[in-house]
């Protein structure tokens, strides 16, 4: 994850610093992506994103940056939005275990899973998100101390199927698999 983490950091830093959105960073449109120029504007980012939900839809999406909303259109010619999501608050993951993979926003009771047409956009997206103020570019996850500064497992101790204590220095040596079954 840290080096995921870290990969994305360095490219997001080296488009936004070598003119940001352009067609270098992956963005300037074709075959459905995002548009980085919005028509010769490039204050914003735009372009078709698939809607999950009961019926999937190809939506127009478009962010303007500074603005503190996601705007939703039915297609590029519709003058006024359909809907909006607000930023301010926004989470934002990625969802690559979709083919091809979505981005999810969470801002209060709205939930949007947008899929992008395939992975080369997610990158465009995210920092079109990143900035217009949205924290997506960072971890969102409240990592502890011990986990932070861990060099391997064998440091913790975490509870087996029936509740009891574990250290995991005890398989050391060993092939380890660790399956978190959601189970209290």
């Amino acid at each position: 994850y840290n080096e995921y983490k870290s990969y994305l950091s360095s490219q997001v830093m080296s488009c936004l610093t070598g003119g940001g959105g352009t067609s270098s960073c992956g963005g300037g449109g074709g075959g459905g992506g995002g548009n980085a120029t919005c028509g010769g504007n490039k204050d914003c980012y735009e372009g078709y994103l698939t809607k999950k939900g009961f019926v999937d839809v190809d939506s127009y999406f478009k962010i303007n940056y500074g603005d503190p909303n996601m705007y939703l259109y039915k297609d590029e010619t519709q003058p006024q939005a359909k809907d909006s999501l607000s930023l301010k608050d926004a989470i934002v993951f990625t969802d690559f275990g979709m083919n091809p993979p979505a981005l999810l926003l969470e801002s209060g009771n709205k939930k949007w899973k947008l899929q992008t047409k395939d992975e080369s956009q997610i990158l465009p997206w995210l920092q079109a998100l990143d900035k217009s103020g949205c924290n997506c570019m960072h971890g969102q996850e409240h990592i502890c101390e011990s986990a932070q500064s861990a060099e391997n497992i064998f440091g913790f101790e975490l509870n087996d199927i029936h509740g009891n204590p574990v250290k995991l220095d005890k398989y050391k040596g060993y092939v380890t698999l660790i399956v978190n079954v959601a189970s209290e």
